[in-house]
């Protein structure tokens, strides 16, 4: 674990030492990086000649983040390197300051105000009230009003939701709309107004579906999250007010308690037990404690800023009284927006492979209708009728039908995807969702609960590990000696008495996370809570502090008095000179302490928050809660965010379905590497935690190489984590990030799926992901993307359908372009096939429920095409099957009479029925529910019947079928093109009867 120093040291002393602080943030034998603050411009060269002066290097050094980088002999330990250091600032003419930081600072501007954070965090609490212009009375309200209206309201500028234009013009900005736009434009320009509306309708209609089916779920996720007003109590003039936190003032004093939301970014002045919940912005899921205390080195991660409350984190513990330095636009919470705005999400990964299909057909498109045009030409036929069959091969080219079939599909599984509580705010995230092939999670409130509980225990020599039952174990698996629990009891009832949260009515604990669940401990362990603390009443406490790591309880009992405490262990262990077993009262000798000592490191080695808890027992009453001594150790408390009951369960569908599971975390690596072992993140791999401070000393190429190897990212900033998304991206990966916290919104959001907790995830993270779960089921997110992926197969095959379809038709069109011009087909006709009576049978298609094996086989390739090499070789010979029976019916007409409508009607009636019982022959058999197989089925047969009815619609509406330029047919005829719709379908059936093979994952997740 790396080792991390501070040191502070005194202006004034002899020394002159020209810096506030020191700090070594990386130490491998031989090679040291520190941290100085802070630095001025001539500190390198002064720095570089004293270390050569002792055989030491000066490898790298950075004016802007104010580190250096020291090369040293192996064997010189931490310490002596900061020494090191120290001495070479402090000597005589070294690295010098103007003498500014020796004096005490003057009061800034108040513009200046609340900006220079390092000076506020390092100053005591007088200090910083004068650097902010304010005292403990608070501002009056004449200075209030006029600070407001300098720095304006304490609020973040409302959210930016997407307005109704943006998701219009979402549905008409992608390529293959804007070939439908194109093909309209050419129908026009050659005379063919009717299949410029027709085709200008389709566009309108699919973006309408995809509009309303956007605007609905954004209603949804709005509804999720309602924004609060927050009150908050304020000292002004020296009374206590309660006003709305938008009326917050830099320089008010803001008076803190249990419950409340921190209005804004303050330097604390005063703090009693008091303890936050930062994890919103820090993803530490334990409650932070703080103190008013200046700190030894400004420059800190916000996480460490144990001095400074920020806005949006919650007061769990304690009380406090705070002025108030940063607030509206200028706290860490609006920074964070700032973060986000920066980040650049990619395009969905259907839209990418759409568009490049689409390139493609251009091409494709390009060039059939240039044969047509030069064989006519040639053929010295009417230039105008050949710019017109030319068009018509176009539109014969191009799927008219494929946006309608993406967005309908998008649409109707978007509503099944919200009827399972997933909410996609984009319709082409749905695909994306399946082709996640590297998962980003963050830790607390999405793989733990983000609370406190007591996880494990040590009373006397037996280990408990508290879930939701106390079992007794041992960590050689022998069976426990302190089977009667009387020293579990004993410390059961500690921890119930020197405990600050209290009993409501019906009987919940309310107080700080970790008291809390030492409650929950204590009636766990058998502890009636409201009696013992009735026939012990507390008669004084002192809380922990930064100099006193253990809080102290002094009760009466009968005739005796009672002195408990609980907090560090070393600390406690170092009071205690005997020992509760449950044969009674031992002493501790030096091989017990030990034995203790280890506990402690089994505990803590699980990620847990280790309490040590002792008492004393007089009649005398002699006690000093001040120093208490020759104390009674009863044990240890190990506490934990636990994780979530479905996260396991989860995790290893994930690796099933081939997906990488990272955690990116703010916590503790030892709590995240814990976490991460419990979960299997990396999939029986060992764990490899990657921390800020090592990404800080990482380039992007680096940090995207190290990223392929790491299973947990911890004490990482917001900052960090969109440094991760971004670096696991530039190297192919389908990045998906799971999270809460405003602390995830920048990765969220650059993430290709940024994915949110719905039910208490923030505001922030639900305003930028992609997708929410409503209700933070994981499970759902499970299925979610089991259901893209299963979208994936259904736009492939529907694909399938539509480009074998319209190659068929172009084979045709070139066929009867070397006959009469009243053989080729017309525009109309080609525009009813593609829009009307292809789009059914794909939709049919595109509809069908996911396969029963489709989380078990690897994700799409990003970069692979929509379709393959052999299956563009399977849809040619389909396109081949269905335009010969076509031209079959077209020859066998042409023998009966001349070319004209009567050849194109039998032409068109075999290619559409053949087109449609295609269809049939594309389902997917494969499917291993039966359900599931049923439902599809019965999608598709719907589908096809509407395809039918289409077919004949022109036959029973003359005046269409004069449109689409088609008459009646003999009965003879029909009966021809009936057969070879049938002889399709049969051939069809014939050539599938092998299905394809699958190639399923051993369950292994990717590295």
């Amino acid at each position: 674990m790396r080792q991390l120093m501070n040191v502070a040291v005194d202006p004034s002393s002899s020394l002159q030492t020209p810096f506030a602080a020191a700090r070594i943030r990386h130490y491998i034998p031989g090679r040291t990086r520190l941290e100085l603050t802070p630095t001025s411009g001539d500190l390198r060269d002064r720095l570089a000649r004293g270390l050569e002066r002792r055989g030491w290097v000066l490898a790298g050094f950075s004016g802007a983040t104010r580190s250096l980088l020291v090369r040293h002999p192996p064997e010189c330990s931490p310490t002596e390197v900061l020494d090191t250091i120290i001495e070479l600032l402090g000597e005589p003419g070294g690295a010098g300051f103007d003498g500014a930081l020796a004096r005490a600072p003057a009061a800034p501007s108040p513009r200046r105000q609340g900006d220079d954070l390092t000076r506020l965090m390092t100053a005591h609490a007088e200090a910083a009230l004068e650097m902010l212009g304010s005292s403990r009375s608070g501002l009056d309200q004449a200075e209030a009003r006029r600070r407001l209206a300098r720095h304006g309201p304490n609020a973040l500028p409302p959210p930016k939701r997407r307005s109704p234009a943006s998701m219009a013009g979402g549905q008409l900005a992608t390529l293959p709309v804007g070939l439908l736009a194109g093909s309209a434009v050419l129908s026009l320009a050659t005379g063919g107004a009717f299949d410029a509306a027709a085709t200008l309708g389709v566009i309108a209609l699919n973006a309408g579906i995809g509009f309303f089916t956007e605007n609905a779920v954004e209603s949804l996720i709005a509804r999720l999250g309602r924004p609060v007003e927050h009150a908050t109590v304020i000292v002004r003039s020296g009374v206590a007010l309660t006003a709305p936190a938008r009326d917050v003032a830099p320089g008010d004093i803001l008076a803190l308690g249990p419950g409340q939301s921190v209005p804004a970014d303050a330097r604390l002045i005063e703090a009693n037990d008091l303890t936050l919940d930062e994890s919103i912005l820090t993803g530490e899921s334990l409650g932070v404690e703080k103190s008013a205390a200046p700190l030894a080195l400004g420059e800190v991660p916000l996480a460490e800023r144990v001095n400074m409350v920020h806005a949006g984190t919650v007061v769990i513990g304690g009380q406090g009284l705070a002025v108030a330095a940063r607030t509206g636009p200028r706290t860490e919470a609006a920074a964070v927006r700032v973060l986000i705005a920066s980040a650049r999400p990619p395009k969905p990964v259907i839209e990418e492979k759409l568009d490049q299909f689409s390139r493609t057909l251009v091409f494709g498109a390009l060039a059939a209708s240039g044969v047509v045009l030069a064989i006519g030409l040639i053929r010295r036929r009417p230039t105008l009728t050949m710019i017109r069959s030319a068009v018509s091969l176009a539109v014969a080219s191009l799927p008219e039908g494929l946006p309608a079939v993406a967005t309908t599909t998008f649409a109707l599984e978007a509503k099944a995807m919200e009827r399972q509580g997933v909410f996609v705010r984009m319709l082409p995230a749905i695909e994306s969702i399946g082709a996640i092939d590297t998962l980003c999670l963050d830790k607390t409130g999405t793989l733990t609960e983000n609370r406190m509980s007591v996880a494990g225990a040590a009373a006397g020599s037996a280990i408990y590990h508290a879930n939701g039952t106390l079992s007794l174990t041992r960590e050689d698996g022998l069976a426990a000696q302190d089977k009667d629990g009387r020293a579990l009891a004993a410390l059961a009832e500690a921890v119930a008495l020197c405990n600050m949260a209290e009993l409501d009515a019906d009987g919940a604990g309310v107080g700080s996370g970790t008291e809390v669940a030492l409650l929950a401990f204590a009636a766990l362990a058998g502890v009636n809570i409201p009696a013992v603390r009735a026939t012990a009443p507390r008669r004084a406490a002192r809380e922990r502090s930064q100099l006193r790591r253990y809080m102290v309880t002094v009760h009466e009992r009968d005739d005796e008095t009672l002195l408990f405490l609980k907090g560090a262990p070393e600390d406690v262990l170092a009071l205690c000179r005997h020992e509760r077993r449950s044969r009674g009262r031992v002493g501790l000798d030096e091989s017990r302490r030990a034995e203790i000592q280890a506990q402690n490191t089994t505990l803590a080695a699980r990620g847990q928050r280790v309490l040590g808890v002792a008492r004393q027992r007089s009649r005398a009453g002699a006690f000093d809660p001040e120093r208490p001594d020759d104390l009674e150790w009863l044990g240890l408390v190990g506490l934990s965010d636990p994780l979530r009951s479905d996260a396991r369960g989860a995790i290893a569908t994930f690796h099933a379905a081939g997906i990488r599971t990272l955690m990116i975390t703010g916590d503790h690596p030892v709590t995240a590497n814990a976490i991460a072992q419990g979960l299997d993140l990396s999939a029986g791999g060992a764990v490899t935690v990657l921390t800020g401070s090592d990404m800080a000393a990482m380039d992007d190429v680096s940090l995207a190489r190290a990223a392929r190897e790491a299973t947990v990212f911890a004490r990482v900033t917001p900052a960090d984590k969109l440094r991760i998304v971004r670096a696991l991206q530039a190297s192919g990966a389908v990045v998906g990030m799971l999270g809460d916290g405003v602390n995830d919104g920048p990765a969220l959001r650059e993430a290709r799926v940024g994915i949110a907790m719905g039910k208490k995830g923030s505001d922030v993270a639900r305003e930028v992901a992609d997708v929410v779960i409503a209700d933070d089921d994981l499970a759902a997110l499970a299925r979610a993307v089991g259901r893209g992926r299963s979208t994936d197969d259904n736009i492939k095959n529907a694909v399938r359908f539509l480009l074998s379809t319209n190659l068929s038709e172009v084979m045709l069109m070139l066929v009867e372009s070397f006959g009469a011009p009243q053989e080729l087909e017309t525009p109309m006709e080609l525009l009813w096939l593609n829009l009307v009576t292809d789009i059914l049978p794909a939709i049919g298609l595109a509809m069908a429920e996911p396969a029963g094996d489709v989380m078990a086989r690897a994700p799409s390739s990003l970069r692979g095409p929509i379709l393959d090499g052999a299956e563009y070789r399977k849809l040619g010979l389909d396109a081949l099957q269905i335009a010969a029976v076509s031209l079959v019916a077209h020859f066998a007409s042409l023998g009966r009479a001349p070319a004209g409508p009567q050849t194109r009607t039998a032409t068109f009636v075999t290619l559409a029925g053949a087109q449609i019982v295609h269809a049939f022959s594309l389902r997917d058999r494969t499917r291993g529910d039966p359900r599931a197989r049923s439902i599809s089925e019965r999608r598709l047969d719907l589908s096809l019947a509407g395809a039918a009815g289409l077919l004949v619609l022109p036959f029973a509406l003359p005046g269409l079928g004069r449109a689409l330029g088609i008459g009646p047919l003999s009965p003879a005829q029909l009966g021809l093109s009936g057969g070879l719709v049938g002889a399709s379908l049969v051939l069809s059936e014939l050539r599938r009867m092998r299905p394809p093979k699958i190639q399923v994952l051993g369950g292994a997740a990717p590295t």
